[in-house]
């Protein structure tokens, strides 16, 4: 704000400035994100959080942070006038703001179970107050992205947008957790040297039935007719290629832990 107001002639490239301001938010959101799925595998690894603790709502302050990522993310969609941008900075806000709110909303169901049973904790009582700035900063980041909606000009299939985008959001909130967990038990690792000798294997396969489908989803109904990229042009394809190569592994993984499960069954 201060370099808007004091630097000559800034708004004039500011269509330039939203990409870096783009990338800058992002990773401050990978570093968030590596941070807390870091604490979250340990604490789901060893089961090591202790309610009697956190009898307040300092949880959700992580929520807080990427609820900021998200109303950050959301600017350029808000001022640009360009359908790249927009698209890009709808997409990424959407999914911070999704994850901040999804995150924030299981948080507040613990701590508040945990207030009532322990009694609040004194020196965490400034934390009761921390769902009105998530709320606020997710209201602003809402209306940031209704103004790049409505430039967008998508018409009708502006709620498929915004549904399909918050699903998607939620589905990777949920790969990038549960990838967490299972890399730091080395999971992985133990399912493909076969030493995993449970049907409860095979719940794999879904999820990435699952994410293909709805990866085409995103690339047709959300990045495409949002203008971000052009149909079986060259960035289409790549995308369309990654989701091939990942219904590939499905199909692999598929035939490899059937194999491995009619083998112990026998």
């Amino acid at each position: 704000m201060i370099a808007a107001i004091f630097v000559p002639g800034l708004w004039g490239v500011i269509e330039w400035l939203f990409p870096i301001s783009i990338l800058l938010f992002v990773m401050v959101g990978i570093w968030a994100s590596r941070i807390y799925l870091n604490f979250f595998s340990h604490i789901l690894e060893h089961g090591s959080f202790d309610n009697t603790a956190n009898n307040s709502l300092s949880q959700l302050l992580p929520s807080f942070a990427f609820a900021m990522i998200g109303v950050g993310l959301a600017a350029p969609a808000s001022m640009s006038h360009n359908d790249v941008v927009i698209g890009i900075s709808y997409l990424l806000s959407i999914f911070f703001t999704t994850g901040a709110l999804f995150l924030g909303a299981i948080k507040l169901f613990m701590g508040m179970n945990d207030i009532f049973k322990q009694g609040v904790s004194r020196e965490s009582l400034p934390t009761l107050w921390v769902v009105i700035p998530i709320l606020t900063t997710a209201g602003i980041a809402i209306m940031r992205l209704s103004h790049g909606l409505h430039t967008l000009e998508l018409g009708q299939g502006a709620s498929n947008y915004i549904l399909l985008t918050i699903i998607f959001s939620i589905q990777i909130i949920f790969f990038l957790m549960g990838s967490a967990v299972m890399k730091r038990m080395n999971y992985f690792q133990t399912l493909l040297n076969h030493q995993e000798k449970t049907p409860v294997t095979l719940a794999l396969i879904c999820p990435g039935v699952a994410f293909i489908v709805m990866g085409h989803f995103i690339v047709n109904k959300v990045i495409v007719a949002s203008g971000i990229i052009s149909e079986f042009g060259a960035a289409y394809i790549g995308l369309a290629f990654l989701l091939l190569v990942l219904q590939g592994f499905t199909g692999w993984l598929l035939l490899r832990l059937a194999r491995k499960q009619f083998k112990y069954t026998d």
